[in-house]
C-alpha cells in the first residue's frame, strides 16, 4: 500500500482536481486495477469544480457591501445579509451546490474496477477513496490550530451578521451603532476565506492516497479470495477536494443501480494514525447521519479484529460518504486522523508520507477483510436495509 502511494507522488506530485495531474494518476490508477478486477473503467464527468471554494469570495465581498448598504438603508442590508448568509450555509457549508451555475464546469475522472463473485452478486460493497489533493490552506499552516478556531469563527460572523441586520430593522437604538462598528472591526478575518489557499498543492499521501491505496489492496486481495456473492467494487473518486464532485456524479449517474444491487459504500480517508481510526457517526457539516445498524455492523469487526477505534461526529469536513448519503444511498465514513481538533497534516505541505503510520493501514485492511468477509458469509447485503 506505501509503495502505491510512494508511486503516485514520484510519478505526479500533487494532483490538483481537474489538472492532468490528477487525469494521469487515474489512468495510472485503473491500470493497476485491471491486474486484480473483472473489468474495469475510467469515466469522465463535468462539474464546476471551482466552485465550492472561489464562492467563498463573493460571499466575502457581499459580507463587506452589506455593512455598507446598513448606512444607507437597514432593511436593504438585512435582505442583502440574510441572502448572502443561506448561500453560504447551502453552497458550501453543507455542499448543496447551488451555486455552480456561476462557474464553468471542468472534466474530472473516476476508476471504477468490480470484482465479480464466485457464484451470483446478490450485494455490492463499494471500497473508496479520492485521488486528489488540494492546494494548501496557508491560514492552517501558518497558524496551526488557531487557523483552524479563525476559520470557523469566520463562518459564524455569516449568520451572526444577518441577525443583528434582522434585529436593527426593529431595534432603534443607540447600542446599534456599536454592535455595526464591532462587525467593521473584526470583519478583517474573513481573510481566511477569501484569500484561503496557498500556491503548493500537497502530495495528499495522506488525505487521501491511503484510500485509494487500500481499495487497490482490497482489489488484490479478493481477487486471490473470491467470495461467494457479494461484488467488490473499488472507485477512485476525483475532485473530492471540490466539494465531493467525483461522488455526487457517480452517484447521481447510477442511484437507481446501486439501490437495486444492494450496493454499500465504505469510504476511507486520511487513514495515517493508529491511535486515531475512527468510524464517523454523522458528518455535521453535510447534516449527513450514518446508520446505526451500518456502524454496529462495522464495530463488530474492529472487536473481532482486536483493533482500537473511536466512535465520534465528524465535524469539520466532508468525505465521498456525505455525498452517497446527501442522495439516499448507504454508506460509512472511516478515517484515521485527529478529529477532536486539527490535525497538523490536514490541507497542508505536511500531508506526505513521513506521517504515515503504516500500523493504521495494516489494522484498517485486516478489519475490511473481516467484515467483507463477515457480510458475504452472513449474506448481510440480502437481509440488511440499507
Amino acid at each position: 500500500m506505501v509503495t502505491y502511494i510512494e508511486d503516485i507522488i514520484t510519478r505526479f506530485g500533487g494532483r490538483y482536481f481537474g489538472s492532468e495531474a490528477e487525469k494521469n494518476a487515474q489512468i495510472y490508477t485503473k491500470s493497476i486495477l485491471e491486474q486484480y478486477c473483472d473489468n474495469t473503467e475510467i469515466v469522465a464527468f463535468e462539474s464546476a469544480l471551482e466552485a465550492h471554494f472561489q464562492a467563498l469570495k463573493i460571499f466575502c465581498v457581499v459580507y463587506i457591501l452589506s455593512l455598507g448598504i446598513y448606512l444607507i438603508s437597514i432593511p436593504a442590508a438585512a435582505v442583502i445579509s440574510v441572502v448572502n448568509t443561506v448561500l453560504f450555509v447551502g453552497h458550501f457549508v453543507t455542499y448543496r451546490h447551488w451555486l455552480d451555475f456561476l462557474f464553468k464546469k471542468k472534466t474530472s475522472h473516476n476508476v471504477i474496477g468490480d470484482i465479480e463473485p464466485v457464484v451470483e452478486a446478490t450485494s455490492t460493497i463499494i471500497i473508496s477513496g479520492h485521488i486528489d489533493s488540494v492546494k494548501e490552506f496557508k491560514w492552517w499552516y501558518r497558524f496551526k490550530q488557531a487557523g483552524a478556531v479563525l476559520t470557523v469563527l469566520a463562518g459564524v460572523m455569516f449568520p451572526l451578521l444577518s441577525i443583528f441586520m434582522v434585529a436593527a430593522v426593529f431595534v432603534h437604538a443607540p447600542f446599534m451603532q456599536y454592535i455595526w462598528w464591532f462587525f467593521v472591526v473584526t470583519s478583517p478575518i474573513l481573510i481566511v476565506y477569501f484569500d484561503m489557499h496557498g500556491d503548493e498543492v500537497v502530495h495528499g499521501a495522506l488525505d487521501n492516497l491511503t484510500g485509494v491505496a487500500m481499495a487497490v489492496e482490497m482489489a488484490k486481495h479478493f481477487s486471490q479470495n473470491k467470495l461467494q456473492n457479494t461484488r467488490i467494487r473499488c472507485i477512485s473518486f476525483g475532485a473530492e477536494e471540490a466539494g465531493l464532485r467525483g461522488a455526487f456524479a457517480y452517484g447521481k449517474a447510477n442511484k437507481e443501480k446501486l439501490l437495486q444491487g444492494k450496493a454499500f459504500m465504505i469510504n476511507l480517508d486520511t487513514i495515517k494514525d493508529l491511535e486515531h481510526i475512527t468510524i464517523g457517526t454523522r458528518e455535521t457539516n453535510t447534516l449527513s447521519g450514518f446508520k446505526k445498524e451500518h456502524i454496529e455492523l462495522m464495530e463488530q469487526s474492529f472487536k473481532a479484529e482486536n483493533v482500537f477505534y473511536k466512535k465520534l461526529p465528524l465535524d469539520v469536513g466532508a468525505s465521498d460518504a456525505s455525498a452517497f448519503r446527501i442522495l439516499g444511498l448507504p454508506a460509512l465514513s472511516l478515517i484515521g486522523m485527529m478529529s477532536e481538533s486539527l490535525d497538523p497534516s490536514y490541507h497542508t505541505r505536511l500531508d506526505n508520507l513521513e506521517y504515515l503510520d503504516g500500523k493504521a493501514m495494516e489494522a484498517m485492511k485486516k478489519v475490511l477483510i473481516h467484515f467483507i468477509n463477515d457480510w458475504d458469509k452472513n449474506a448481510t447485503g440480502t437481509t440488511l436495509k440499507i
